[in-house]
């Protein structure tokens, strides 16, 4: 009797061991979510062709213009020379756009116009030219992917930047979601297979893009990713009740899997001095 009751304990010993092993496995690889490990790189293909929107006719027609350009008999970096003028009409030039405020037009107009005049007007300067970090939104997508349960790590090839992200639906923290920093306070939450990350609580002092889109300290950035085979698809929207009429949507970005063996994030370099007086090429934007 002895003998079968010491059995049903080592049986039972074990089968709780199972449980815990089974529930930490669990814990580290959630069911039915997308793998979104890796690097990813720019580039990948568009989705089917579909009716044209206005916006898309028209970066469709400066970027007809760029290729005829660049193929029109320019050869090295000749083709280049007009990379500035071509790309910023054709940035500007986008239909999705922030919505601004009536009041705020204004503001934005002079930050495009003297973003890199310095001087006087270097209140309007460009927060890059002042050596402040991009920032979320724009720093854009990260550049590799560590997923671990219920963590997310961001890792980005622009000054080695990385972000630490729960993605278990949390609140954001009451005390921490009003501090104001560049890449603001974040966290994911997976709704079937699509990943939403909510930061908030930004300093005003980053830009949304070049052309001098400017924000507010109450910003809240919304990224989403989603999984289709090797392709990454990020979207974007930043709402701010202060300078927005509306969200922004961000243009969508597709990104390809490095299935290159052995691949690594390149390192960038932690500092990189671009303050007004430094610059190399003066009318450099972007």
């Amino acid at each position: 009797m002895r003998g079968s009751i010491a059995s049903v304990k080592t049986l039972g010993v074990a089968i709780v061991a199972l449980l815990t092993a089974a529930t930490a496995s669990l814990a580290q690889n959630p069911p039915n979510r997308p793998n979104l490990n890796g690097i990813w790189i720019p580039g990948a293909p568009p989705p089917p062709p579909k009716s044209a929107l206005c916006g898309e006719k028209v970066d469709a027609f400066a970027n007809d213009a760029v290729e005829r350009f660049s193929a029109g008999g320019a050869k090295g970096g000749e083709k280049w020379i007009t990379f500035e003028q071509d790309c910023g009409v054709q940035h500007r030039g986008r239909v999705s756009k922030p919505t601004y405020k009536p009041q705020f037009w204004e503001e934005v107009r002079m930050r495009d116009i003297y973003a890199n005049a310095g001087g006087e007007y270097e209140k309007y300067a460009d927060p890059q030219w002042l050596n402040v970090p991009l920032g979320v939104p724009r720093l854009l997508q990260p550049n590799q992917i560590v997923q671990v349960g219920e963590q997310m790590f961001f890792l980005y090839e622009n000054q080695n930047q990385f972000r630490s992200i729960p993605t278990d639906c949390r609140e954001h923290d009451p005390v921490l979601k009003y501090d104001q920093t560049v890449n603001g306070l974040a966290v994911g939450c997976w709704q079937g297979d699509v990943l939403t990350v909510t930061s908030m609580g930004f300093t005003d002092q980053t830009w949304l893009d070049w052309p001098g889109y400017l924000h507010s300290n109450e910003m809240v950035v919304k990224e989403i990713f989603k999984r289709e085979g090797d392709i990454l698809i990020y979207d974007c929207i930043v709402e701010d009740p202060v300078m927005f009429m509306e969200p922004w949507q961000m243009p969508q970005i597709r990104l390809n899997l490095n299935k290159t063996p052995g691949a690594q994030l390149m390192q960038d370099v932690p500092y990189n001095d671009r303050s007004l007086g430094k610059l190399s090429d003066p009318s450099y934007r972007g």
